[in-house]
């Protein structure tokens, strides 16, 4: 008889072990938690399936309802993995002794013996695949268990086949059939749930094996398919297929937008729908690789492209039509590389943004006169500046808009010394420019011509502003969950004002007709805004264009850095937005610029005031209120001052000129240059106080180089007219 010792002491022990197991059988599992490693769905605009986002562990994944699938596909999972799922608890004890049997006493291949419900806790725990064989059996039986008590049969059945590995890494039924064969889940064939169920044992297997493991199940099951030599031509994926028809069908053209927006997306989520169109996506491909044929010959190897389309209704939004990162994604080398988001030298494509904030902050108008002539920028510190026009030619005296429209360099390293390089750092940085890392001062007045480099995507953003009456738009990407997805936040850069300013300067083919010439890839049948920028060397060409409807940009160079043979952004970059445009428009109405804060009025082109009869004029559209609009003084009767007055185009105050000791002296020497030397009676230059010369009628002269601080001072007769201090070293 056991004593009452005992039978407290078997009660204790054997509590020990139900009560742990019973407490791990009754900690619950939720079924929401076992989709946790779905990915989302990304579409184009028309629906079309462009690729999917990732998860943590890589993988793609969809997941859809047991009720989606045709009612065969559970049958034949069943009949390939877990012929007694439906009337087991978790584990198939039968299964078991099997798979035992052949470990112990088969020398060939072992037999299986995890469930469907085993198998998806392999799924749900990816961890314990380091676990000794035994402990992970042991594990994955205990945790089935488990699985059973708060998930039904259908839930366990709906997770496994979402979830299990396909094919590289597509996980789960919905995503092969989307990616293999092209269409959902509800519409797929026996013959193709009869290949998926195949792969689930082997990923990768030889033709051979997959044939005979094809022909097998097919026998197993209760439906009549055909036999197939080669199960492979069920799917249309062309990883399947010949790798070189794969290249020359798929030109990849959505598969820089859709690298760029897996990393945008970090909310949860089954689908999002892009406002990418795959229709003008793909015309934009052809347009670009059409133009690179032509473009070969001048050392060009690829180019991008952005469409932005104005939200009707939304004022400070636009919205991302087409992208375009490179000529072919799949090209072996920089394929991949988009072009549209690389940081590249700007050329004179930020000139439009300098001259508007400088309006802005009311150092100029849109009349006022600039100098184009040879002049050297004091950099402080004894460090200069002596910028170049593209035709190394100066032109005098002209209007803001006429520098903006012909894109003088002169003129804008003007305006950023005027209104400080650290202004207009600053407004670049509101503009979105966030990749401009170091000092003002490592940018120097260059920064008005480029230097600081810019993304396609980020100055077609930036030139939305115009159309969009000075706000920098946010940008809409699409819908995620029926929530707008946008990149970037909207903000005021500068006023409607300036915004309309600008957009008529750039509309108007006549104030760049100078350097651009009477026809050029610039000038459209339509209202068209445009802006061209080439960098040094003619590394990088760009082209950017709106008009009220569309924001328009492209680049044109090579990734590796490598220089073309002179294409320009009018001619390089030029003929792609053209021809996008073009495109466009060719269904639309062609609309002239609607006028909110602007008028036309007749400016003298030599002095920016107000045309009289005599004047050489020209027409701009300004603001209503514009200041200094008084009538021009030079060509009234008996008119003889300039507006710009009396002197030193160079040296520049505080220049520095460093002799050189390997030259002869009388081979060095410095130039002098001074404006409106017409307008003085009796002009005379004294030199350090001492030495007086008679400048040249053109006000040219050249002094002895003479190491030492210098100075310089102008006289007409005995009035002092302007000054200025040197130095050289």
């Amino acid at each position: 008889m056991i004593s009452k010792t005992k039978i407290v002491i078997y009660i204790l022990l054997g509590g020990s072990i139900i009560f742990p197991i019973a407490g791990f059988l009754l900690r619950p599992i939720y079924f929401e938690s076992l989709r946790n490693h779905s990915t989302v769905r990304i579409l184009t605009k028309e629906g079309t399936l462009i690729g999917r986002g990732k998860n943590l562990n890589q993988t793609k994944q969809d997941w859809e309802s047991i009720q989606e699938y045709p009612n065969f596909v559970p049958e034949i999972i069943k009949i390939a993995e877990d012929k007694r799922f439906d009337s087991h608890h978790g584990i198939d004890p039968l299964a078991g002794f099997n798979s035992l049997r052949s470990y112990f006493f088969s020398k060939g291949k072992r037999g299986g013996a995890s469930t469907i419900t085993m198998q998806l806790v392999r799924i749900q725990n990816p961890e314990i695949r380091s676990y000794p064989f035994f402990l992970r059996k042991v594990f994955e039986m205990l945790e089935a268990l488990r699985y059973e008590v708060w998930l039904t049969k259908s839930e366990i059945l709906e997770a496994y086949l979402n979830s299990v590995s396909i094919h590289s890494n597509i996980v789960g039924f919905p995503s092969a059939s989307l990616t293999l064969f092209g269409k959902h889940i509800r519409f797929l064939s026996i013959e193709e749930a009869v290949y998926l169920s195949v792969l689930i044992r082997k990923n990768k297997p030889e033709l051979e094996e997959l044939s005979i493991r094809y022909k097998n199940l097919s026998e197993r099951i209760p439906y009549e398919i055909p036999v197939l030599k080669d199960p492979n031509e069920l799917t249309v994926d062309p990883n399947f297929k010949n790798k070189s028809s794969f290249a020359e069908q798929w030109k990849g053209e959505n598969q820089h937008f859709l690298n760029w927006i897996r990393k945008l997306i970090s909310v949860p989520s089954e689908e999002f729908v892009s406002s990418l169109s795959s229709e003008l996506n793909s015309d934009l491909h052809s347009i670009v690789n059409s133009e690179l044929e032509g473009l070969a010959r001048w050392n060009v190897s690829n180019a991008s492209a952005i469409v932005l389309e104005r939200v009707p209704g939304k004022e400070d939004e636009l919205e991302l039509k087409a992208m375009i990162g490179s000529k072919n994604f799949f090209e072996d080398g920089d394929g991949m590389v988009n072009g549209s988001l690389a940081y590249r030298d700007a050329g004179s494509t930020l000139k439009p943004l300098l001259y508007a904030i400088a309006i802005e902050k009311k150092h100029y108008t849109i009349n006022s006169i600039f100098s184009d002539e040879k002049y050297s920028f004091s950099l402080g510190q004894g460090g200069n500046y002596l910028p170049r026009n593209a035709d190394l030619r100066y032109w005098g005296d002209l209007t803001l808009a006429e520098a903006l429209g012909n894109s003088r360099n002169i003129p804008a390293v003007t305006a950023i010394n005027q209104m400080g390089v650290t202004t207009f750092y600053r407004f670049l940085l509101s503009a979105g420019f966030t990749h401009l890392k170091e000092s003002p001062q490592f940018y120097g007045p260059g920064l008005a011509l480029g230097s600081g480099g810019t993304s396609l995507l980020q100055l077609t953003r930036a030139y939305g502003s115009f159309p969009l009456n000075g706000i920098l738009p946010k940008i809409r990407l699409g819908k995620i969950d029926k929530k707008p997805l946008y990149y970037g936040l909207p903000t005021r850069l500068f006023s409607g004002e300036t915004a309309e300013e600008i957009k008529f300067v750039l509309k108007d083919p006549k104030l760049r007709q100078r350097a651009f010439g009477r026809r050029s890839y610039l000038d459209f049948p339509f209202p068209v805004s445009i802006k061209t920028g080439t960098s040094k060397d003619y590394r990088n060409s760009w082209t950017v264009a709106f008009n009220e409807n569309y924001v328009v940009g492209a680049w044109v160079g090579n990734f590796s850095g490598e220089r073309t043979m002179d294409v320009s952004g009018s001619f390089g970059a030029g003929r792609i937005v053209q021809n996008i445009f073009r495109s466009l428009m060719k269904d639309k109405p062609k609309q002239e610029y609607s006028s909110n804060f602007t008028e036309i009025k007749s400016f003298c082109r030599l002095t920016g005031k107000l045309a009289l009869e005599k004047c050489p004029s020209m027409v701009l559209r300004v603001r209503k209120n514009i200041i200094q609009a008084e009538f021009c003084d030079k060509h009234k009767e008996g008119a003889k001052s300039s507006v710009l007055g009396v002197g030193f185009v160079y040296p520049s105050m505080g220049q520095v000129y460093l002799f050189h000791p390997s030259y002869e002296k009388e081979t060095q020497s410095i130039p002098i240059r001074i404006r409106e030397i017409k307008t003085l009676k009796d002009p005379k230059l004294v030199w350090n106080g001492e030495k007086e010369f008679t400048p040249s009628t053109n006000g040219d002269l050249r002094l002895p180089i003479i190491r030492g601080k210098q100075s310089l001072v102008l006289f007409d007769g005995e009035q002092q007219k302007a000054f200025v201090d040197f130095e050289v070293k």
